[in-house]
């Protein structure tokens, strides 16, 4: 099967670097290079590759990141988008880290990658199991899975591959996995080095609001004492039916965030000449965004059905609600959406209704402090990502 899937692979790779030539936004033939395991800067030192998608993933890597260079270690992090590759560039500034764009999936580029940072650790996060990465990696690296959770959607898909999946999943020494659940799916596969972490997504240490930051939305956004809702990760169609709750609430403001910067545009020409809404266009800097606002809509879960980190808003001390639809957050969907802490909306009306009670102060200081208090308890903790890396 593994045969298999390298032959279909290297058929595809000429489309994929085509993909990347058109996505990537600098340094596109660089970039395309170093995935394939050239132009990489040599390290003298053992180091610890750290491996996340894109934004949000390296938002959670980089206080490990941090702590274990402050310990003395030698650390590279790699990611795949644009936005993560900002977020690096963002939160370590002049701290001395080495960073990639992560590699397409060939034996050749990560055994390069491997003996240019002499690698001796590798952390990957969530379910980020790749199988050339995962074989060709020598026995004396060891491998953690950080953060483990597996989907519907991802144990559908490694029970149609068994015999890869049994094989990724026995390659690595040791998973620290989000939730019960998860080390369940796990264990159908035979990994036997399982610890249920928590979710380390939802760990203060992972947020601190840029006062600076907070300080000019505010102050852009001009009278204080409008109610602001900023929403957050908007995908297409949910613009149109936050609006439509919305409308029905006078005395207040829409800050409109799209997930993805390419919608900014047409987003701003079918909604940012209605009065009181603003389509907010600073890529990275949602998270401050919402330390100004009254109340957060996480979206991704309105029209999209996977969701986004609908408890990130509570960081930056603004009580969240977010939409029904949470295939992607389904463990955490039962601790804290159907417990009803974050309270969510399947129609308009729906949201509607909730808009008018959030704006209600005392109810909504009262839910907000609920929030803080339950991520609290359920949060996944850095000391024991350190302490299980260290014996690893």
């Amino acid at each position: 099967m593994h045969i298999v899937y390298n032959f279909i692979y290297f058929l595809l790779l000429p489309l994929l670097i085509v993909r990347d030539l058109f996505l990537l936004e600098k340094n596109k033939f660089g970039t395309v290079f170093q995935k394939l395991g050239f132009c990489l800067s040599r390290s003298e030192d053992p180091t610890i590759w750290l491996h996340g998608v894109s934004l949000g993933e390296i938002k959670i890597i980089s206080p490990l990141a941090k702590k274990l260079i402050a310990n003395g270690h030698k650390v590279l992090v790699s990611t795949t988008t644009n936005t993560g590759r900002k977020e690096i560039e963002q939160s370590f500034g002049d701290i001395a880290i080495k960073s990639i764009t992560f590699p397409y999936d060939l034996g050749f580029a990560y055994k390069k990658i491997i003996d240019t940072y002499r690698v001796k650790k590798l952390v990957l996060f969530e379910s980020e199991f790749w199988p050339n990465l995962l074989a060709s990696t020598p026995k004396d690296i060891k491998i953690m899975s950080l953060n483990t959770s597996i989907s519907d959607t991802s144990f559908s898909r490694l029970r149609s591959f068994k015999s890869i999946a049994n094989n990724m999943i026995n390659r690595i020494d040791l998973f620290l996995a989000q939730s019960q659940n998860t080390i369940d799916r796990l264990e159908i596969f035979g990994a036997k080095n399982i610890r249920l972490l928590g979710n380390i997504k939802i760990n203060a240490e992972n947020y601190e609001v840029d006062l600076n930051k907070k300080a000019k939305f505010a102050s852009n956004l001009g009278n204080s004492s409008t109610f602001k809702i900023v929403l957050g990760s908007s995908h297409d169609k949910e613009e149109e039916f936050v609006l439509n709750a919305w409308n029905q609430m006078p005395n207040s403001a829409l800050i409109i965030a799209p997930r993805h910067p390419e919608r900014i545009a047409s987003v701003k020409k079918a909604f940012g000449s209605i009065p009181n809404v603003m389509i907010f266009d600073q890529v990275g800097d949602l998270f401050h965004l919402y330390a100004i606002a009254d109340l957060a809509i996480v979206a991704g879960s309105i029209i999209f059905n996977k969701g986004h980190n609908f408890m990130e808003p509570v960081y930056a001390n603004t009580t969240s609600i977010t939409g029904s639809k949470l295939d992607n957050y389904k463990e955490l969907k039962k601790k804290l959406c159907d417990t009803n802490i974050f309270e969510t909306f399947a129609t308009e009306q729906d949201l509607a209704q909730l808009l008018n009670k959030y704006k209600d102060d005392h109810y909504r200081i009262k839910k907000l402090n609920e929030q803080k208090d339950t991520l609290q308890q359920i949060a996944g903790s850095y000391d024991s990502v350190l302490k299980a890396l260290d014996e690893l």
